[in-house]
């Protein structure tokens, strides 16, 4: 088969290739919504009319609303309680559904209250860590979506598991298995000489998955716990299946090179000579069609990628347009080529290597990965902070100036070496050092008293407080579980000191992306998800009192900094403006330039079409007839080259897209291999 086959990219419209993001309020729906509340209503006080009215409610907008989310089975729980108690008991004859009523029912129905409540924003989430609610919260979404007794209703599972052809006595692997619908259905296909390995990283399945065996005494289910490092077999272990469902998506998307690379290496190793690995995810649904209601991947994006990781498809089925199956072979590992250019003109891609094209890693604590030689760098400039000694300091200064360009690029590494600076500086130094306005705002809120919030940071960021002893150990690692300062604090605190650097120049080379954005005296610019303002600064010095500078953001917290610094200093050409992830909210053709930094990958991957519709139709919008659209974002790195800590978006699937939004690439540039900017212009 001719590799360009495997390799080449077509990209004919502007719907994303693929999207992991979280739907959030944008699938709340007035009859979702309504139809909730009524269950709530009869969990509260019974009233079978209100159960019959939410049925009707279902049949109404199942599935014009939502292909294979909540609406099934929930629409199945209001029919179970309806029931007489011998159909009941019928019913509940079948193991997975008595699983999935004890689960929804124990505790006064609290799981179910908890979900309707949380998910439709009957009650909202207080103030504070939520972490552990919201992780419940995750468990119940995965477990209602996927155990769901009525999913044959929109999955057409019959037919899909038909097409595995798992015989008796095989052995399967079901990665990621959730809380267990494929793996217990393998369970009764290949019998007791048969094996199934229910593989899973969350540990609210895992306990699921014990206890449900347990009970039901199944034999030929071992649960296994996996990592993004491997799916977690042993060596000796050998399946002739491997089976992916609705993951790979984040297997692509969300894992580093190096994890995925570890990922799909112990997929070979579990493997059979003779044994296939089979890929099941969500589709992009078009031609008026309705989407699946969650993630999706485009499958020419994990067929291209398999075949640099050794995998030949071999076979596919779609009985949905919103679900496809993918089934591979394995063959020689291909070792990554020259990359060609893209055919801009036809919009094509040319994959090059078991790279993703996208990546969507969340900076933040509970994925902070730091290595040892980071740690003991954290810990250094922690200790010489508390202890006042500044040998340490010095110490801790030099071995991030060593890391910094070999790992975590663009993370906090840079930041900490200029707090290191300005605590070793004397009084003349930290005036000249703190002399730019948006740099003594940042020194005050992290250094102010004796350096609370900085040592606070380093304490729970570099998870110190365990004071182990494991640090030689290259295979240890942590993350912080929230436990004695809130996670989310620590977050924010994160992007701000990273966003803020005044050491910012020293890894992106700030000054040329300034450049590409030709900012002038007088102007009127937009800064698209600005942060703590960095950038907004710069264009507000850039257009003087006569230009406007809007900064614009959801995240409330990011935009008081702003508030903060315009008001402290009165600067009056900037104005601050909470926005919607729809709808940039700013007046029609009013702007000379809009600035977007590290956030289109997230408009690209989160944002569903018809809110990626709305938010870019609104920029159009805002930008005068020769405005320019400006994005900078993260580079996808060539093998062997640091990638930026963080997410990243190939520039080319940037340009493909906004070309079928109307906007026409005039300049582009690439001052690191972590970073490009691409300037456009709206077409006439």
């Amino acid at each position: 088969m001719n590799v360009k086959d495997h390799t080449v990219l077509s990209i004919a419209d502007k719907q994303s290739l693929i999207h992991v993001g979280s739907l959030d309020s944008f699938d709340i729906t007035e009859g979702g919504k309504k139809a909730a509340g009524l269950i709530l209503d009869h969990l509260d006080k019974p009233d079978p009319d209100k159960l019959q009215e939410a049925i009707d409610i279902y049949e109404d907008i199942i599935p014009n609303e939502n292909f294979g989310g909540e609406y099934t089975a929930l629409e199945w729980l209001c029919r179970y309680f309806l029931m007489d108690e011998k159909k009941k008991q019928e019913i509940e004859g079948i193991p997975a559904v008595r699983g999935f009523k004890n689960m929804m029912i124990k505790n006064d129905h609290d799981n179910l209250k908890t979900y309707l409540q949380y998910k439709y924003h009957i009650v909202e989430y207080g103030d504070g860590d939520n972490t552990e609610l919201k992780a419940r919260m995750r468990f119940l979404e995965d477990y209602i979506l996927f155990n769901n007794p009525d999913r044959e209703r929109w999955e057409t599972t019959k037919e899909n598991i038909e097409r595995l052809a798992l015989r008796p006595g095989m052995e399967v692997a079901d990665v990621g298995c959730g809380p267990g619908y494929y793996s217990f259905k393998f369970s009764d296909l290949v019998g007791d000489r048969g094996k199934v390995y229910a593989i899973e990283t969350n540990p609210r399945h895992l306990e699921y998955l014990e206890e449900y065996v347990s009970e039901n005494q199944i034999g030929n289910v071992i649960v296994t716990k996996s990592s993004f490092e491997g799916i977690g077999l042993a060596s000796d272990i050998k399946v002739d299946i491997v089976y992916i469902c609705s993951l790979y998506h984040n297997v692509y998307a969300a894992f580093t090179d190096a994890e995925r690379d570890s990922f799909v290496g112990s997929i070979r190793r579990a493997l059979r000579d003779n044994g296939r690995l089979i890929i099941v995810d969500n589709d992009l649904v078009t031609d008026g069609e309705l989407p699946y209601h969650g993630p999706y991947v485009n499958k020419d994006m994990i067929v291209s990628q398999l075949y640099y990781y050794g995998f030949d498809l071999v076979d596919s089925f779609q009985f949905t347009p919103q679900r496809y199956g993918l089934i591979f072979e394995m063959s020689e590992i291909r070792d990554s080529v020259a990359r060609e250019a893209a055919d801009r003109e036809r919009h094509t891609i040319n994959v090059n290597s078991a790279g993703s094209l996208i990546r969507y890693r969340i900076i933040g604590t509970s994925t902070s990965g730091y290595t040892v030689r980071g740690k003991r760098c954290g810990r250094l400039m922690y200790e010489g902070l508390t202890e006042g000694d500044t040998a340490k300091l010095e110490r801790a200064r030099q071995m991030f100036g060593e890391l910094y360009p070999k790992e975590r690029v663009g993370d906090d590494y840079t930041a900490l070496m200029w707090f290191i600076s300005y605590y070793l500086a004397g009084e003349d130094k930290k005036a000249e050092m703190t002399a730019d306005k948006l740099t003594g705002f940042y020194a005050d809120f992290f250094c102010g008293n004796d350096y609370e919030r900085l040592k606070t940071y380093l304490l729970y960021k570099f998870h110190l407080e365990l004071h182990n002893d494991d640090e030689a150990n290259e295979d240890v690692n942590y993350d912080y579980t929230g436990k004695d300062f809130p996670i989310p604090t620590i977050n924010e605190w994160n992007e701000f000191l990273i966003f803020n650097n005044p050491n910012r120049s020293m890894w992106e080379r700030t000054e040329e992306l300034l450049a590409v954005a030709d900012v002038k005296p007088g102007e009127t610019v937009a800064d698209i998800g600005c942060g703590g303002g960095f950038f907004t600064w710069k264009f507000a010095q850039a257009v003087g009192e006569n230009g406007t500078v809007y900064a614009t953001e959801i995240n409330e917290d990011a935009l008081h900094y702003v508030q903060d610094f315009r008001g402290d200093h009165n600067i009056r050409q900037i104005k601050t403006m909470e926005t919607k992830m729809n709808d940039c909210s700013l007046p029609a053709d009013s702007l000379d330039m809009i600035f977007m930094c590290s956030m289109y990958h997230a408009v690209y991957i989160t944002d569903i079409e018809f809110v990626k519709d709305e938010f870019i139709d609104s920029l159009k919008k805002a930008l005068k007839k020769d405005g320019r659209l400006v994005i900078v974002d993260n580079n996808i790195t060539e093998a062997g080259v640091p990638s930026y800590y963080g997410p990243g978006i190939s520039p080319e699937l940037v340009i493909a897209q906004l070309h079928y939004y109307g906007f026409r690439l005039v300049a582009e540039a690439y001052p690191i291999p972590q970073r490009f900017a691409l300037v456009f212009r709206k077409e006439p």
